[in-house]
């Protein structure tokens, strides 16, 4: 295939043109390769280049300054050997040998400059170099000088050859430095030439000819050799850079791979832990089912025996009043009664048991003396104390003892330890069951210790005591000995209620003492106690309820009709709703004010207590006192548009009636306050 003329002649230059591109290109790389190269832009990279270029050469500059020496000495022998003998040398032969000496002496003492430590440096290299150069030249231009012709061209002219094959080719002087030398050494040829005519005309012009390319070579041979190093130095700077950047990288990647391996292990431990938390939270809910269910089995038998009795009493009490016998019917209520007591109780401890270990108790804490509380818990105790033949003593202090917690539930906790004591006093003891209840104070606490001289706890039981339904020395369960939940309700108790704690010392035998220990508080002023017991319960229960209006809301028809026949022996009226519905219709049909409410509190249709109180707010126009009656635990801490209390079910017929008596007597002293 033929290519065309015109592709031919773009494939192939014309010579002309090639050869002005090659000779402007070797133009370019003279001027290059002669041009002194420029400094680093940056004066310390500059500074470091310099003092690197002398710690690279430094051994060689100073094995050619040795050289130098041996070839100095080398022309020594040269000229005493033959100058001697020659006539023409023989006038100036002695001026010879002490210039050749005395270069000897000068590159002797440069010699021994290269050898000391400070020679690594670029300055005092530089200095010490250059006194060897230009004393050499001088030394060399003064034998020519004095030596006649043609010796002293051929002879001694031509050593600035070998000062400058030294000088550019082996000890590595900056191109600018050695290109100086170059240049005041010929120029003081030239000077020496044209004033006192050191050479022949044509020894002179054939000498600086070739001295002239010899400064021209020497100095080609330096520049290529200081640009290499220049080149070089920045080659490994910048490879150092790299390195330095890879080494980081190399040691923060290995960083993550440490943290990532400690992230993993981390994870890991996480995992064991969670899985190890699983395991322990499954153990935990097998553990807590189990005892729930032994919690429940031993609840349920317990709770049949009241139940059963009072199922047996009632019944029985039946048959007598269908047999005319008035009077054993009525013991057999009276048995009823206390069937129920027993029943009721054993609930109320049930219930209060789980309350404080679900954690829906929240403690109300009020600042009050210790001493009442504990005062109210001789006086519900005393009754059972002189029923059981147990003396019950106190050991208080003169002044109050102001102590910060919950006043029931503490006070729940002393009649427990107090009735527990009272009912494992020892009657077999010669000397008379005793019950100290004392009030310890020191400087920051407080305790109440109750100490009898009862049956005593071996130490192998002091864990399991706190424990639902365990007691000691009750083996056939009498319920007169309590019901095995006394000190699991303390124990509950001393749990949430802050900084108080629980201590048992005891010996089996001789007798226990219970330490409630809690921190000393300040004066109550700013804080309201609660309600006290003691005589006031005893008042309520002769306060007249004859005649008293009620509105009951209940949806429970078991539990509406018993209070409503309860009311009805009171001698007090009312009005009973089974629902929120039903209360509303009622508050639109009554023709007097109620004196008091009585409520469940969750009622139908999402409903509760607070919905009644604000209705009859609304309705009636005025605040009306307000008792809930309830078996939720949840209802103790909503708030009631209304004065109100709570109970909680079941109820016993004398704190149902103390409780409305209260309520009433606290209404009857609010509006005669007003009233004046």
């Amino acid at each position: 295939m033929d290519v065309p003329e015109h592709v031919v002649d773009m494939a192939a230059p014309k010579p002309s043109r090639l050869f002005s591109s090659s000779a402007r290109d070797a133009g370019l790389s003279l001027v290059r390769n002669l041009s002194v190269p420029k400094p680093f832009p940056d004066a310390a990279f500059e500074a470091q280049f310099l003092e690197d270029h002398c710690r690279r050469f430094c051994a060689f500059r100073r094995a050619s300054a040795l050289l130098a020496l041996t070839v100095w000495i080398c022309f020594l022998w040269y000229d005493f050997s033959f100058g001697r003998e020659s006539a023409v040398l023989a006038p100036v032969f002695m001026q010879i040998m002490v210039l050749r000496l005395a270069g000897i002496v000068l590159l002797g003492f440069v010699g021994s400059l290269t050898l000391r430590a400070s020679f690594a440096t670029h300055a005092t290299s530089q200095r010490v170099i250059l006194t060897g150069v230009y004393g050499c030249n001088v030394l060399l231009v003064l034998m020519v000088a004095l030596a006649p012709g043609p010796y002293n061209y051929t002879w001694y002219f031509v050593g600035l050859y070998l000062v400058f094959f030294f000088q550019s080719g082996f000890f590595y002087l900056m191109s600018g430095v050695a290109l100086t030398a170059a240049a005041i050494t010929f120029s003081s040829v030239i000077v020496m030439q044209f004033t006192i005519r050191i050479l022949s005309p044509e020894d002179f012009y054939m000498g600086m000819f070739y001295l002239f390319n010899v400064v021209v070579i020497g100095h080609g041979v330096c520049v290529h050799a200081e640009r290499v190093s220049r080149e070089r130095f920045a080659a490994e700077r910048a490879l150092g850079v790299l390195n330095n950047e890879l080494s980081t990288a190399n040691v923060q990647l290995e960083r993550k791979n440490l943290d990532l391996l400690a992230s993993e292990k981390e994870q890991d431990t996480k995992t064991n832990a969670l899985l190890a938390l699983k395991e322990q939270q499954m153990l935990a809910a097998e553990t807590a089912s189990k005892e729930k269910s032994n919690f429940l089995a031993a609840a349920t038998h317990d709770l049949r025996q009241p139940m059963h009795a009072l199922n047996l009493f009632l019944q029985a009490a039946a048959e007598a009043l269908h047999h005319d016998d008035v009077t054993e019917a009525a013991r057999l209520i009276d048995e009823s009664g206390r069937s129920s007591v027993i029943l009721a109780r054993f609930l109320n401890a049930v219930l209060d048991l789980s309350r404080l270990e679900s954690g829906r108790v929240v403690p109300r804490y009020h600042v009050f003396d210790l001493k009442i509380a504990v005062l109210e818990a001789a006086e519900q105790l005393r009754p059972l104390a002189t029923m059981h033949g147990v003396e019950l003593r106190l050991r208080m202090p003169q002044a109050p003892v102001y102590v910060r917690s919950d006043a029931h539930w503490l006070g729940r906790a002393i009649v427990n330890l107090v009735s527990n004591g009272i009912r494992y006093a020892d009657a077999s003891k010669k000397a008379e069951p005793v019950v100290i209840v004392g009030v310890v104070r020191s400087a920051t606490r407080t305790r109440i210790d109750v100490v009898d001289n009862g049956i005593g706890i071996a130490s192998e039981h002091w864990d399991s005591i706190f424990q639902p339904f365990f007691q000691v020395g009750n083996a056939e369960q009498d319920n007169d000995r309590g019901l095995g939940l006394g000190l699991s309700i303390v124990n509950a108790v001393v749990s949430i209620l802050e900084e108080h704690r629980i201590e048992l010392k005891s010996t089996e035998g001789r007798g226990s003492r219970f330490s409630l220990e809690m921190p000393i508080c300040g004066s109550p002023l700013g804080e309201a106690a609660p309600r006290t017991r003691g005589d006031e319960a005893a008042d309520l229960q002769t306060v007249p309820l004859d005649g008293l209006y009620v509105l009951l809301v209940e949806d429970d028809s078991l539990v509406r009709a018993s209070t409503e026949a309860l009311l009805v022996q009171w001698g007090m009226l009312f009005d009973s709703a089974s629902s929120f519905e039903e209360f509303e219709e009622t508050l639109n049909t009554i023709e007097r004010y109620p004196d008091l409410i009585i409520t469940d509190f969750r009622l139908r249709d999402s409903k509760t207590a607070r919905d009644v109180a604000m209705l009859s707010a609304a309705r009636i126009g005025r605040r009306c006192p307000c008792l809930v009656v309830t078996g939720e635990p949840a209802a103790t801490i909503v708030p009631l548009a209304c004065d109100h209390d709570v109970l909680s079910k079941p109820v016993s017929p004398f704190e149902l009636r103390r409780q409305i008596a209260s309520l009433i007597s606290g209404r009857q002293e609010g509006e005669t306050a007003r009233a004046c």
